[in-house]
Parts: structure tokens; sequence; C-alpha cells
């Protein structure tokens, strides 16, 4: 018996690839923080104690940069296409977002990826690349119609 394709339940999940655990991500901090230390603390030893004040400040940076790069690492995107609606679900970093959109109002557009309708329009897949993005938008289109 053939399937009706517009009773069917569709859904993507888009996550952000992150190689590195956060074991690692300590590791990586020591490694670049920790030569920066050593070598202050040779010229503080010398007498330029301001050149630990510069070390600290660019391992703040480090740091700052670690921490986003962390955070952010679990984002995905989850889209949920059924006949009744268009389920949009965004984690990023420590934020949830939710968005339901009507399918038969909802048009998508490109550059970036977005499904627009006439409440809302939402970005989707930011972080994949282009070739996959492409591939998605043909994807999503298929099952728009």
């Amino acid at each position: 018996m053939p399937r009706d394709a517009s009773s069917e339940h569709h859904s993507w999940l888009l996550q952000r690839h992150s190689t590195l655990s956060w074991r690692q991500l300590r590791l990586l901090f020591a490694g670049l923080c920790g030569p920066a230390l050593l070598l202050a603390l040779v010229f503080l030893w010398w007498g330029y104690w301001y050149m630990l004040a510069y070390a600290l400040l660019e391992m703040a940076a480090v740091a700052a940069c670690l921490r986003h790069h962390a955070r952010h690492a679990a984002d995905y995107d989850r889209i949920d296409i059924t006949p009744a609606a268009i389920i949009i679900e965004q984690r990023r970093a420590r934020r949830l977002r939710r968005h339901t959109l009507n399918p038969s109002t909802t048009r998508l557009l490109t550059s970036p990826l977005r499904l627009a309708s006439r409440d809302a329009e939402v970005t989707l897949a930011e972080f994949l690349p282009p070739s996959q993005r492409q591939r998605l938008a043909a994807d999503i289109a298929s099952y728009l119609r």
C-alpha cells in the first residue's frame, strides 16, 4: 500500500561538531598559557613586573575564548515537519528557543537558510558548511510542497 507523503513526520537534528572534550580544552589552555606564564615569571625575576600583568591579561583572553567555544559546543537545531505544524527547536549556549510555524504559510528562504511565516522568521543551520546547508534546503523544500 503506498504511503501518503502529506501524513508523514520528517525530522532533522543538526548539531555543531566539536572535537574537543573538557579535558582537552584544559590541556589546550595549559599548553597555551604555561609558556607565557613561565616567561612572565622570568621577567618578574629580572624586575619587569608589568610583564606578569600582560601574561595574566593574555591568559584571561584565552580563557574567555575557550569558554565561549565550550558553551557553544552543544548547540543544535531540531526541525520537525508534520502536516499540522513545523516545530523548530534551537539551542544556543544556555538558551533554548522553540518556534512553531504553520506549514501552509511557511516559505523557505536562502542566504542564510531561513523559514519565514507570517508570525516569525527563523534562521537555520548557521554552523553547517554551505554544501550541507544547500542539501538541507533541498530536503526541506521537498517536504514543504
